[in-house]
């Protein structure tokens, strides 16, 4: 069965990468900047937009297309080590990989399973380039005993820079950071500084117009300003953006066909009238 086959019969099925991506970073101070196994590794390709897409405004190049490879781990296998293995390979192909959230991913891709481990790949990336470099990390489909499946899916997210003028930036960083309004509504973000401006720069699942206002008040609160002062613009000016009124809704979870739920209720039957002891 080709990969879009499988990806249609599997309801779509596709992963992205955060390697369960815990709890953001706190703000980064200025920079100056194995034998054959049974087990399929498939390369399924697909598109998603998030858990469900929020009221969003914010898009044009503010919204961008990225492709991530998501992997399911057999069961034993050492996530670190997968992770590494994908990440190495990649510096090697000149392929800088990055943490993302699996909510990047389509509710339907979500019901059916919540990828272990999920990296974005460079943007302008294609996914040819992400099955080429899963090939190369874990070998051809079914010869790595570590891994299930991985996905390749291109997802839509924001690509945010939210920039503050302040006396004192690092003080507002370091406010932010203790106040947790960011981890909490961004998850995984980034903090530069530079002269006496905060830039909080933000690439992930796509953000309702009420979080990112949220997101807006709570630099603001630090800095002592008001939120209007809070600019707010695509982290890059270059490339393509996303018009979101033209892109389709998410894929949700499809229902049952009348024939599933009746074996299941026949298999529901069944398994009731060999387990009821009441009569013992």
């Amino acid at each position: 069965m080709s990969r879009a086959g499988k990806l249609g019969a599997a309801g779509l099925l596709v992963l992205a990468l955060s390697a369960c991506t815990a709890g953001p970073p706190a703000p980064a101070p200025p920079s100056p900047s194995a034998a054959p196994s049974a087990a399929p590794v498939s390369f399924e390709t697909g598109t998603d937009v998030g858990n469900g897409r929020p009221t969003v405004s914010h898009d044009g190049l503010m919204v961008r297309r990225r492709i991530v490879i998501a992997v399911h781990p057999a069961p034993g296998a050492r996530l670190g080590t997968l992770r590494m293995k994908l990440e190495v390979t990649g510096t090697a192909g000149g392929i800088a990989l990055s943490d993302i959230s699996p909510d990047v991913l389509e509710p339907a891709i979500l019901e059916h399973l919540s990828p272990d481990l999920i990296l974005a790949l460079p943007p302008q990336s294609t996914s040819e380039d992400a099955e080429k470099l899963a090939d190369r990390a874990f070998g051809p489909e079914g010869s790595n005993p570590s891994v299930e499946h991985v996905h390749v899916a291109s997802v839509l997210v924001h690509d945010l820079r939210f920039t503050v003028a302040a006396a004192d930036p690092a003080a507002v960083a370091r406010s932010i950071a203790e106040e947790g309004i960011l981890s909490d509504a961004l998850g995984n973000y980034s903090t530069t500084l530079e002269g006496r401006a905060l830039t909080v720069g933000y690439t992930g699942p796509l953000l309702s117009d009420a979080l990112v206002e949220s997101v807006r008040n709570g630099m603001a609160r630090a800095a002592g300003v008001g939120s209007a002062d809070v600019a707010l613009a695509p982290r890059s000016t270059t490339g393509e953006g996303v018009d979101l009124a033209l892109e389709p809704d998410p894929a949700l979870e499809p229902e049952p066909s009348p024939e599933d739920s009746e074996a299941h209720s026949h298999d529901a039957a069944t398994h009731d009238a060999g387990t009821d002891d009441s009569g013992h």
